[in-house]
């Protein structure tokens, strides 16, 4: 049984297009407000229907249901590409299939801040939201352990600053 399927079955709605696959379920959701505060063009509890796919790529849809402190939303990515944080080798990496694709590196300056000094993805990989799942990835990790980010990449310094949902990591 896919995962469609099962969350279906467990009274999920879905919604979808070519790049992800969006399940919501209203008995689960506590309105927190999260996806209509981390994209109200996406999430309009006014309209119906109340998500529209065409108004944020596939990664950004991904990023603002990672919020759901209810899980009422969850989401399936269509494409193979995965994310992975390799502390290591201070970066996150993306991954279509065993071909890396695009990388998100940082570096330590000091105990408690992390630099961004680059964010890239191939062109071929443009428009997918990918960039924007790397930065997230290194955030994740820099909120697990406490860290602040100053972002120096413009990608990633674009993304962050002037936004709400970054003060807490912003340096």
């Amino acid at each position: 049984m896919t995962k469609k399927e099962q969350l279906q079955q467990q009274g999920f709605k879905a919604y979808e297009n070519d790049a992800i696959c969006v399940f919501w379920n209203p008995a689960l959701c506590t309105h927190a407000g999260k996806c209509v505060l981390g994209n109200g063009k996406v999430f309009e509890v006014g309209r119906r229907p109340w998500i529209d796919l065409s108004q944020a790529d596939a990664g950004e849809i991904a990023a603002v249901i990672d919020r759901c402190p209810s899980k009422a939303l969850q989401y399936e990515l269509k494409d193979a590409v995965r994310i992975v944080f390799e502390e290591s080798e201070r970066q996150a990496v993306a991954f279509d299939g065993d071909t890396m694709i695009g990388e998100c590196q940082y570096s330590p300056a000091g105990t408690n801040v992390w630099i961004v000094s680059h964010t890239g993805v191939r062109p071929e990989y443009n428009g997918r939201g990918i960039a924007r799942r790397l930065v997230e990835k290194v955030i994740e990790a820099a909120r697990e352990r406490g860290v602040r980010i100053t972002p120096q990449c413009s990608y990633a310094r674009n993304l962050m600053c002037g936004k709400d949902e970054y003060k807490d990591v912003l340096q």
